[in-house]
């Protein structure tokens, strides 16, 4: 938490408001816009303020002081990816009343920036605010589209340093910018005071970057006068963005606010008391965390982890967020839907946490009363990944190699389903039904290396592109996406089997992260002639973009999928990729497959995109349920999916024999115990053994098999808690990298 803060002018007047429950959540669609920013608005200090629905950047500690307590927001470079302070993307939120029409009439942005070294010399890289939009990518003039307002990062700054920065607001209109560039007001009489370096390098931008897509930039609309001007009273969000795909690093804001020369932020830098009183309990396929609203704190924090969670396992990034509620929530609750890659990853407690907020989103990490955990047996399995079997991947690949369209070979086991049932919207909305669009899609690899896929998706209007369409520009046609990381989760530092990947971008190395895109190619007349398939890895690596672009060595096939009266509903594709050939040859590690007894639980995502009419698509679905605007380039929005040896199949009608002992971690016994007990756990296959006991602070007390390999069989270990006090202790079993389960158990002395 910061100690000290700079003395602007009063603060009372927005917290006043705040505590009136005078801001508000977004209208309803009928709604022209949110409340009035006001005159003052604290975006960051300690945390996001609790009352912006999104904040999309990392809460981390100052990289340049990380003992000092100073939390700062962390935006990783992504391709074209923008994050940060969003609100109503259809309805914005009124600022008219924070800017003028000619120079010096509005309110100053105050910040402090931190620019990582890699952006130095990068295109693109910018403050930016957008304004609403109605998603319509129509550029015939009657389109709202998001419109750009960009503060270009100046490169002085981009040096790793932290700068203080006082950027006045531009005037409202692209004509009054100009005219305050020109030393005068939006009458023409010359400016009292000419505009500063900051004030002067605000950009209206237009619905696209100006040469990118020539989509409405100021007099070059398509050559269709369709330019509009930015709209003040419907700001969607204030961003970092990295407008480039060719690399960049991490950008850093800490004390972000609106207001005039001299705002008193002390208000948003005091942390509230700590939170107590929550409750934790299964509900059908997912877990609930619940509480009663204490009218002194300003918001919530919900954390999930595999551990149990404390203060220091919050501040180290070791849990992860599940849900964040402000104090005018609705209800004061967090379902959390918890799917587990495989049916042998069940079985072990989920631990949660909620910490209190203030209204300025200051959090108090102290959990020792506010955490918990919940055993459930019916959470839901998702689909996985088989490792074929040799005669499966001849059948694929002489398929792929014939033209045949066809799902032979594929294991008889459960397909990834894309639907309202399983979907998230992203950098376009979800559809309103599965009769748009929807998918179903077998995914399966070989020992080789290659991955295959079979869809049949649902589609009510055909949007291809055309032969040789540019790989680049598909995602705004009917394509379909893969997106996979090459590591396990659980061997990455901030990852697991809840939260998936760390990395809020692109990795490069032993943690690689992939986008496959495939676009059904047609002619003229929607005869539809093959199917491309093009990598999109982020090229922001050391090695430039050499292995972005069309997969060499990549085969498909794709039709048109017809109903049982011959009438097209939609289209179907079978696709075979050597994933060798969308690796960075320099930096990233092969692929390898688990063997027959092992799994591997992966980052993982397929999304859709939609085009019906107009010039691009009009819906994006993901079926990872942490998707999300930005969560293509963003692997910590996708789920995991396990890749698994045959010898663990449980769910194919043909599968292998079922072998005499499983991974299982039994109740110790007796239970209460004093002073000794007794832990029987049972290994499906010979497994290298961890066995651990903690107390409720996540203490390690003992260690009962350290690094051990164990043959397959049902085995016991005695633990003596002489030593120890009365009380609840947790234990733990690590098999490998294939399972791992929790129990806890109750000493009394």
């Amino acid at each position: 938490m910061k100690t000290s803060a700079t003395t602007r002018v009063s603060v009372l007047p927005f917290v006043l408001l705040l505590i009136a429950g005078l801001f508000v959540a977004a209208p309803s669609a009928g709604q022209s816009a949110m409340t009035e920013l006001g005159d003052d608005f604290i975006f960051f200090f300690d945390g996001p303020n609790v009352l912006i629905p999104e904040a999309t950047a990392q809460v981390v500690a100052d990289p340049l002081n990380p003992t000092s307590g100073n939390r700062v927001h962390k935006y990783s470079y992504g391709n074209w990816s923008e994050n940060g302070y969003r609100f109503s993307r259809t309805n914005g939120l009124d600022m008219t009343a924070n800017v003028g029409m000619s120079a010096g009439e509005g309110d100053t942005l105050y910040l402090k920036l931190l620019v990582d070294p890699a952006n130095a010399g990068q295109p693109g890289v910018s403050l930016t605010i957008f304004d609403k939009t109605d998603d319509n990518p129509s550029n015939d003039g009657s389109a709202d589209l998001l419109h750009r307002l960009h503060w270009p990062i100046p490169e002085a700054l981009r040096n790793g340093q932290w700068h203080d920065l006082a950027i006045p607001l531009p005037p409202a209109t692209t004509a009054g910018l100009d005219a305050a560039k020109a030393g005068n007001d939006i009458n023409g009489n010359p400016l009292a005071t000419p505009l500063d370096a900051n004030a002067a390098n605000w950009v209206y931008g237009g619905a696209w970057s100006v040469g990118s897509f020539g989509v409405w930039a100021p007099g070059d609309c398509n050559g269709a006068a369709c330019f509009q001007e930015f709209q003040w009273d419907g700001v969607y969000s204030l961003t970092v963005f990295f407008d480039n795909n060719s690399g960049g690093g991490p950008i850093y804001l800490d004390d972000v606010y609106i207001g005039g020369p001299g705002t008193d932020v002390s208000a948003a830098t005091a942390a509230p008391s700590a939170m107590s009183g929550v409750t934790f309990a299964a509900n059908g396929t997912k877990n609930t965390v619940s509480w009663t609203h204490n009218e002194a704190f300003g918001g919530y924090n919900v954390y999930a982890s595999e551990q149990p969670i404390t203060s220091a396992a919050i501040l180290n990034g070791e849990a992860s967020v599940i849900k964040s509620v402000a104090f005018n929530a609705t209800s004061f609750e967090a379902d959390h839907s918890v799917e587990l890659a495989h049916p042998s990853l069940g079985g072990s407690p989920v631990y949660y946490a909620v910490t209190s907020k203030s209204l300025f989103g200051v959090e108090n990490s102290d959990v020792s009363a506010s955490s918990g955990s919940v055993s459930n047996t019916e959470l839901p399995v998702s689909p996985y990944i088989y490792v074929l079997t040799e005669d499966e991947a001849n059948t694929i690949f002489n398929n792929v190699a014939g033209f045949i369209l066809s799902d032979d070979g594929f294991p008889d086991n459960a397909p990834f389903v894309i639907d309202p049932s399983h979907w998230t919207g992203g950098d376009a909305p979800a559809p309103a039904s599965a009769t748009d669009v929807s998918a179903t899609v077998k995914v399966a690899v070989d020992e080789f290396g290659f991955l295959y896929a079979y869809g049949e998706v649902t589609d009510d209007v055909a949007g291809f592109p055309g032969v040789n369409a540019d790989g680049g520009g598909t995602w705004n046609f009917d394509s379909f996406e893969i997106f996979l990381g090459n590591y396990d989760v659980r061997d990455v530092t901030g990852g697991g089997l809840l939260n998936g990947s760390p990395h809020a971008a692109y990795g490069r190395g032993a943690e690689a992260d992939f986008q496959i895109r495939m676009a059904v190619e047609a002619s003229e007349g929607g005869q539809i002639l093959g199917i491309g398939i093009w990598s999109h890895a982020d090229p922001g690596g050391a090695t430039g973009s050499t292995h972005a672009g069309p997969v060499q060595g990549a085969g498909g096939v794709a039709g048109a999928l017809t109903d049982g009266s011959g009438t097209t509903i939609g289209y179907n594709f079978l696709v075979a990729i050597p994933l060798e050939s969308i690796l960075d040859p320099t930096a990233d590690q092969p692929f390898t497959m688990p063997s027959a007894n092992e799994l591997k639980v992966l980052p993982f995502n397929l999304a859709m995109n939609d085009k019906d009419a107009g010039s691009g698509r009009e819906h994006q679905v993901n079926w990872s349920l942490r998707g999300g605007p930005s969560g293509w380039s963003n692997p910590s929005a996708w789920q995991t999916a396990a890749i698994v040896g045959r010898g663990l199949a449980t769910d194919i009608e043909d599968g292998a024999e079922a072998l005499p002992y499983e991974f299982a971690l039994d109740q110790n016994y007796p239970n209460p115990f004093n002073p000794s007990t007794n832990i029987e756990f049972s290994l499906r296959n010979a497994s290298n053994v961890r066995l651990e006991v903690f107390n409720v602070l996540g203490q390690r007390v003992a260690t009962l098999v350290n690094g051990t390999t164990l043959p397959a069989g049902v085995h016991s270990v005695t633990f003596d808690a002489s030593e120890l006090t009365s009380g609840m202790y947790i234990y733990r079993l690590q098999a490998g990298n294939k399972f791992s389960q929790t129990r806890t158990m109750m000493l009394l002395k």
